[in-house]
């Protein structure tokens, strides 16, 4: 056998080290036999023109033409019509449509209904009225306009009526994977002819086999990577986080240039603030904004030479405004007139603008897009009562969609509004929690949220299409972003609040410090005999219960409880001898499940009360002890139950609206609704209500406190101050400036002698991070 004839074997044989290239490409195949290499495209692709009810069809060139107008179509929409039209009149699922236009990619539904919409838009169909392409709600679309045989012969009036043509119907060929076939009149080009194999023909076969390869592997979309692993990326990059500014001022909400380049944020000292522009490489800086205002949440502008920011002046003026990094005058984009929240976000392209704020009154606030040329503005978002407010705002890379944070302080979880359509708006099913900005890592996603929905504050992954989230690392984060090639910038806060005691009788005497930690100490509660306090903490790691003696501060006991759940709004029972409290923990999907716990003071044993449900809210003794009020989570607010201890189960709703924060006190219990300012009083037993007029709204719907014989509250605005309201008289009889400002239930009386305990969040400390996409 010749070294000819042997190659020619081999050929023929179609060894291994061709396999490859057969893999390479999902969208195209690459064909090889014994004369020639054919780079094949998809099935689809071979399809001739075709007409649609009034619409000509052309997927050579991706274009329709509808009443003298060509349109050109993006490929994805030709596939997407072309797959449809391989079956019309009949369904096409959903699924059938991922697997056929989008093989060996990973994609979720909401690409193919982004796809489907502009479909509609080019063909001026309507998916209410569907003229063309008809939905079947969870199932999929089916194509409902006549198909016809396209005629070339039609001629276009320059006034655009077209002149018809013969055109019949046609029946296409169908196939799951090759929708058009050659028409029976298509001519068929005859085979080449068979050429003998020589060692430079081979050789430059395998050659050109390469090249394609080569072409084929730069051409065609990589897979992107997994869930999985796009987490263990990044752990790894966040574990390399190093400082990228740690002024003694606080640097709060960076963001990164389009190109990467810089990272704009905010200096704040005090209730002022500059807006920083730095290089990353460089170290350079450069400041915008008036040093007499607070300047914050910087956002660049596309080309990178401007950048937005919310203003806010002395007086208490606000705007949000744009500026020339060149020095030119700042320009407002939005006035105070609809009092915008300080966090927005600008669309990729500059053109609109997201921002939160009120759209109707004595409602949540929401998310209004405003057009920055026409000034035109559209509401995306606007909860309902006891919803929460929407809040951070941000737009993904493509600017078709907009992720927002909706809840109350510790029950705000991540939703998703489609900019073309409000109606669209949605829960994504992620956990709730507090929650702290997100930055997308990409068209489809997933998102990196600073959130604490783990137990600790922390950047976690979101997956958009299952609400499924990770935590990947960065304890302390806030307000992430990221720029194209995937590096990370974010906040590093640590906080830090503690309990003092305060004596009202004596003003001079200054507060004391109890229990101190660098972590974060709140909830507290004064047992009935006033020897002991339970209050809740993480400076031993996730939140637990601890119980200590005034008297005593260098020693408080934590209660042994499961390390497995968060404990939160620890309360006494009437005679001392048991602790109510919440315990948290999350199931498998997500989803946060409370229930109710009765720990017995000072054995320690723990009863779950899980008859109660696992959506408890809170759940506390009244009426000296004969009865158990339980709160029953419903969205961010709670109903109201009535039970007695014994029983122990949802027996009884009482007849009072949803709440946002109750409190009990013997047998009366005061509560704020939601969204509506003041408190209202109760008897429990006979549920006669007057309304309290006091300056209680969401600045400080949990800052407030019931006694037997008062109403405790933090007042709403700077200068803060902890006033006592007397109920009996209605007016204020007490006042101090030093005044609570931790999270959540931050105040305690003491029975008898009224002292009382006040939670105190100290300044916090706020650096930034950076975390490079590749080591250094």
């Amino acid at each position: 056998m010749d070294d000819d004839q042997s190659l020619r074997q081999r050929a023929d044989a179609r060894p291994e080290f061709f396999l490859p290239f057969f893999s390479l490409c999902s969208a195209c195949r690459l064909v090889i036999d014994r004369q020639t290499f054919v780079l094949t495209p998809p099935a689809w692709r071979r399809a001739t023109p075709f007409r649609l009810h009034d619409v000509d069809v052309h997927p050579a060139s991706n274009e329709i033409t509808a009443g003298g107008a060509r349109l050109r179509l993006k490929p994805r929409q030709m596939e997407v019509l072309l797959r449809l039209a391989a079956s019309p009149g009949q369904i096409v699922t959903r699924q059938m449509l991922l697997d056929d236009v989008w093989p060996r990619r990973m994609v979720n539904d909401d690409v193919l209904s982004r796809v489907i919409a502009d479909l509609r838009d080019a063909l001026g169909d309507d998916a209410r009225g569907a003229r063309y392409i008809e939905t079947l709600p969870k199932v999929g679309y089916r194509l409902i306009a006549p198909l016809t045989a396209y005629s070339p012969d039609r001629q276009t009036s320059e006034g655009g009526a077209a002149h018809p043509g013969a055109a019949s119907p046609i029946t296409p060929q169908v196939s799951s994977r090759a929708p058009f076939g050659p028409a029976s009149g298509d001519a068929v080009a005859a085979p080449p002819p068979r050429r003998r194999w020589t060692r430079r023909r081979i050789a430059g076969a395998l050659v050109a086999g390469i090249a394609l390869a080569a072409l084929v592997t730069l051409l065609v979309p990589r897979e992107p990577p997994s869930f999985d692993e796009q987490r263990v990326r990044l752990e790894a990059q966040l574990a390399r986080s190093e400082p990228f500014s740690s002024e003694s001022a606080l640097e709060l909400r960076p963001r990164f240039s389009p190109d990467g380049r810089r990272i704009a944020y905010a200096l704040a000292t005090g209730s002022r603030a500059q807006i920083v522009v730095r290089d990353v490489a460089s170290g350079e800086r450069q400041l915008l904004g008036d040093p007499d205002e607070a300047n914050l949440t910087p956002v660049f502008y596309p080309d990178g030479r401007r950048i937005a920011y919310f203003r806010r002046s002395q007086s208490g003026d606000c705007s949000i405004v744009a500026a020339g990094l060149d020095g030119s005058a700042a320009q407002t984009l939005l006035d105070c007139a609809r009092r915008p929240h300080p966090g927005f976000d600008l669309a990729p392209d500059g053109s609109r603008i997201a921002f939160v704020a009120v759209t109707r009154p004595l409602f949540p606030a929401g998310i209004i897009e405003r057009d920055l040329t026409s000034g035109a503005e559209r509401v995306l978002t606007a909860p309902e009562p006891g919803m929460g407010d929407d809040l951070h705002p941000r737009y993904s890379p493509d600017g078709r969609r907009l992720v927002f944070f909706r809840g109350t302080q510790s029950h705000q979880k991540m939703w998703l509004v489609d900019t073309a359509d409000s109606s669209t708006a949605h829960d994504t099913g992620s956990p709730a929690g507090l929650t702290y900005g997100a930055a997308w890592l990409g068209a489809d996603g997933p998102l990196l949220v600073a959130a604490d929905w783990t137990g600790q504050r922390a950047l976690n992954l979101l997956d958009l299409a299952h609400g499924t989230a990770v935590t990947v690392g960065a304890r302390g984060a806030r307000f992430p972003d990221s720029d194209r090639t995937g590096n990370i910038v974010y906040e590093n806060a640590a906080y830090t609040a503690n309990l003092f005691i305060v004596d009202p009788q004596a003003v001079a005497t200054a507060p004391r410090e109890l229990w101190p930690s660098t972590r974060y100490t709140n909830q507290p509660e004064y047992s009935p005999d006033g020897r002991e306090v339970v209050f809740t903490s993480n400076r031993e790691g996730p939140p637990a219960l601890y119980v200590g003696r005034p008297e005593a501060p260098s020693d408080a006991r934590r209660i042994a409880l499961s390390d497995d759940f968060l404990y939160l709004r620890p309360h006494w029972a009437q005679d001392g001898r048991a602790i109510y409290a919440v315990r948290a923990s999350r199931r498998e999907d997500g989803q946060r499940v409370q229930q109710a716990l009765r720990i017995a003071w000072p054995a320690g044993t723990v009863e779950v009360l899980a008859s109660l449900g696992d959506a408890v809210f809170d759940v506390r003794e009244a009426d000296q002890g004969r009865a158990l009020i339980v709160g029953e989570m419903t969205g961010n607010a709670a109903r109201v139950w009535r039970t007695t201890p014994a029983a122990a189960q949802l027996a009884e709703r009482l007849a009072l609206p949803l709440m946002a924060q109750y409190q009990v006190h013997g047998n009366h219990i005061a509560f704020a609704q939601p969204q509506l300012p003041g408190l209202t009083l109760c008897d429990l037993g006979s549920l006669r209500c007057d309304p309290l007029p006091l300056p209680i709204d969401e600045s400080n719907r949990f800052e407030w406190l019931l006694t037997g014989d008062a109403l405790w509250y933090r007042t709403p605005a700077p200068p803060f101050e902890l006033v006592r309201h007397d109920l009996a008289r209605r007016r204020v009889v007490w006042r101090s400036a030093f005044a609570p400002t931790a999270f959540g239930q931050s105040i305690a009386v003491r029975p008898g002698n009224g002292a009382l305990l006040v939670a105190r969040q100290a300044p916090p400390a706020i650096d930034l991070m950076l975390a490079p996409r590749h080591a250094r």
